[in-house]
């Protein structure tokens, strides 16, 4: 039983420290990150699970080693608990912000449940001694993970995430899949495809720390792997010098530096000196790198794709995420706004200033680093307690290198073999460094708390047992009970997890399918199996109105009016059940003002509901131009030209080039009656933006409107121009045509409207006029005239 249970948990965590790096899986919506989490916590559940069941079942003891991280660690995990609970977002905060999913409770679970893991099964040797309290005698053990193995894992891992990158770079995959099919896969997922994370920058961070261990491991164990390590710090490098992303360098260069300090301060290389050269290279590379950028000024293209010049991620800039951050502890001192909820924080704290950029349409869920979002999501407390943990392993991993550097000098082999201190603390100095410049990723994530397992695994002197905490069933027969009964509840909480992890993963594979074929049925599905997550809702209310918005588009003899009415009646329903589980969600009430706004169309009365949603939306993103322009257009659809006036104001102090804001001001101007100051407005902006359709329709509208038909037929001309198919433009020009007693010209833009409209009652019945011997009267043209039914 013990050696069934020893070899699950030695698998486990194998498995997992090889695996993850360079996991992925293609059923889900999200390949990466969303896959890794899960092989995270089946792996450490089923561990943890087989390591208490050993303590209880075969040793008949609860034992813990002592460690100067337990109790830190123990807080912060206690602290992130408390933070779920008072979240903002209960939901994202537990399981992960759909699409970004590396920050959850439990991911932070899985990772403190990983370090003990590693600290109570994990030496710097095969085989230990131990000693017997009782008997003082010494007794050889072997621990399941050894940190050289552990390593070895670790680096394989590299080796194959190095492997699969350059694969895709140099479009090895897209070769393949015409060969072999089963390949296909790979060459879809682009260029850029690395399984380390979704973007080359998340490669670029984890390869420039995995490139400080190497570095480390070259100087200090020489005599070891050194063809290999050499191999795959030089495969490393040469990808970052490609992939060429600043920030990485940054680390690199105060790493290295660090590392070169301790070097001539320790003086443990002696007449080995020379060796230093590597870190002194690399320390210039990446200095020109940072300052000239040489790598931008070639082109190496292959198959099309620039080489040296990949696409880039979009980041949140810095300045920008500590802004957001501290507005975030302003309002959220102690415990923050909750795990993974960054995209409130940044809808809801984000300066005005950020409209002016080129990014302000873009809804950031992530931070431009990880300190900053550990202080806005976990608040003062939370990032206390990360710091605490960062500070005490840095401090006493410093003590313990200090013990070892005599012995180093000394060129004992057997310490200098064993030493895997130094290493790895580089390693995890570097990955905290990191945390200052990027976010973090499941795989960053997991690497920093493997480093921080082994290193403290590492501390354990002379190879000895580290001392342990514990209580043993024979002292206490009634604890057996107990215990016996926890590992039952263990089981059943575990199990039971498994169980709902496979459902929701389930749910996402449907939700996958929805996207990929429309098919509304997909999403029920998703829905039904995780009725938690609110982006399922928001896909599955969207799909029931582009269904009654499709049974409208038939010939009224062949309409469903129940099928009409209850896909909108579920539209609703759906929208409405995402802003009672995600009420701090923007998205829910943007999504629920849409349906509103658009269900204008197919009834009345559905106007205020609208404005309200749009203002719920507004009050979470408060410096958002689209909400208060989108509740203006409605207001002066309704005819209330001074609220809509108001609202188009306000928006453009928040972005004084908002297109949108601007024809709406034009609009109202032209609702007050002033049509010259709706045409100068109208024409100003044409200048300014020759090739958007929506300007020359309403420049052409307001031209006719205005009766100054030539005029308005050149704009409207224009605006077919650049859109052949833009129903308005095509239906005002053909009233345009009506009116100058155009008819033929007249009718063919019609019957056009009405082919891409079909079953539209208003263009029928203006065919149906231009065909008929009476005269007919020219209308007035409103802003969105071709959307009436």
């Amino acid at each position: 039983m013990k050696k069934t249970l020893n070899t699950i948990i030695k698998f486990s965590l194998y498995s997992l420290i090889f695996l993850l790096p360079v996991f992925f899986l293609p059923f889900s919506f999200e390949a990466y990150e969303f896959n890794k989490q899960y092989l995270l916590f089946f792996l450490v559940s089923l561990a943890f699970l087989a390591w208490f069941a050993k303590m209880i079942i075969c040793d008949k003891e609860i034992k813990f080693r002592r460690t100067p991280l337990n109790i830190p660690i123990l807080v912060f995990i206690f602290i992130a608990i408390l933070n779920t609970v008072f979240s903002i977002d209960r939901i994202s905060s537990l399981f992960g912000f759909y699409g970004r999913f590396s920050d959850n409770l439990i991911g932070i679970l899985s990772f403190g449940a990983l370090y003990f893991l590693i600290t109570n099964n994990a030496s710097t040797n095969k085989g230990q001694k131990t000693i017997n309290n009782k008997d003082k005698e010494e007794i050889a053990s072997h621990p399941l993970l050894t940190v050289d193995s552990s390593l070895k894992a670790f680096l394989w891992s590299v080796f194959f995430v190095l492997l699969f990158s350059y694969f895709s770079l140099f479009g090895v995959w897209q070769l393949l899949s015409k060969l072999a099919p089963k390949f296909q896969l790979l060459a879809m997922l682009g260029r850029t495809f690395n399984p380390a994370g979704a973007y080359l920058e998340a490669l670029a961070v984890f390869l420039a720390t995995v490139a400080i261990l190497l570095v480390a491991l070259i100087l200090i164990r020489s005599k070891e792997n050194i063809i290999k390590n050499s191999i795959l710090l030089t495969a490393s490098f040469l990808l970052l010098l490609i992939i060429n992303f600043t920030p990485v360098w940054l680390v690199l260069v105060l790493t290295l530096i660090i590392f070169l300090v301790f070097a001539f301060w320790s003086r443990i290389f002696k007449e080995k000196i020379n060796l230093l050269l590597v870190p002194i290279v690399l320390i210039i590379i990446s200095t020109v790198f940072i300052f000239f950028k040489p790598s931008t000024s070639y082109k190496i293209s292959i198959s099309g794709f620039d080489i040296l010049n990949p696409k880039k991620e979009i980041l949140l800039d810095q300045g920008t995420t500590w802004k957001v951050a501290i507005e975030t502890v302003k309002k959220y001192p102690v415990l923050g706004s909750g795990i993974a909820t960054f995209s409130y924080d940044f809808s809801k704290f984000k300066p005005a200033e950020f409209n002016q950029t080129n990014l302000w349409q873009i809804r950031f869920d992530k931070a431009g680093n990880q300190a900053a979002e550990v202080l806005a999501t976990q608040g003062v407390l939370g990032f206390l307690s990360w710091l605490a943990i960062i500070g005490i392993f840095l401090l006493i991993s410093w003590f313990f290198l200090e013990t070892k550097i005599t012995k180093i000098k000394t060129q004992n082999e057997k310490e200098v073999k064993d030493n895997y201190q130094l290493p790895l603390f580089f390693f995890f100095l570097a990955l905290f460094l990191s945390q200052f410049v990027y976010y973090q990723n499941t795989t960053l994530a997991f690497t920093f708390w493997l480093v921080l397992g082994l290193s403290v695994a590492s501390w354990n002197p002379s190879g000895e047992t580290p001392k342990e905490k514990g209580v043993s069933f024979k002292d206490f027969p009634e604890m057996s009970l107990v215990f016996n009964i926890v590992l039952i509840l263990l089981f059943l909480i575990i199990s039971g997890s498994w169980f709902f992890a496979v459902r929701f993963y389930l749910a996402d594979i449907n939700y996958k399918n929805g996207i990929i074929s429309g098919k509304t049925e997909n999403f029920e599905k998703a829905v039904n199996l995780n009725k938690l997550l609110s982006i399922y809702r928001i896909s599955l209310s969207r799909a029931y109105f582009t269904d009654a918005s499709n049974e409208v588009q038939k010939p009224p003899e062949a309409q469903d009016a129940k099928k009409i009415q209850n896909d909108l009646a579920q539209a609703i329903d759906q929208a409405k059940t995402v802003g009672k589980i995600s009420p701090n969600w923007v998205v829910s009430f943007e999504n629920l003002g849409m349906i509103y706004r658009d269900l204008r169309v197919f009834a009345q009365g559905a106007e205020q509901f609208a404005i309200d949603s749009f203002q719920k939306a507004a009050e979470l993103e408060p410096t958002n131009p689209v909400f208060p322009t989108e509740s203006g257009k409605i207001l002066l659809n309704e005819g209330k030209t001074d609220e809509a006036k108001k609202a188009i104001e306000n928006t453009l102090e928040l972005k004084p080039d908002y297109l949108d804001a601007q024809i709406q001001s034009a609009l109202v101007s032209e609702a007050e009656g002033n049509f010259q100051d709706a045409i100068s407005k109208l024409e100003g902006i044409a200048a300014q933006n020759s090739s958007n359709v929506e300007v020359f329709f309403q420049l052409g509208r307001v031209y006719y409107n205005n009766n100054q038909t030539d005029k308005a037929v050149s704009s409207l001309r224009r605006a077919i121009s650049l859109s052949p198919n833009h129903s308005n433009s095509l239906y005002a020009l053909g009233v345009a045509y009506q009116k100058n007693g155009q008819k033929e010209e007249a009718l063919k833009m019609f019957e056009k409207v009405l082919k891409l409209n079909p079953g539209n009652q208003d263009v029928i019945a203006k065919i149906a006029e231009l065909k008929s011997p009476a005269p007919t009267p020219a209308p007035t043209l409103t802003p969105t005239p071709a959307e009436k039914k």
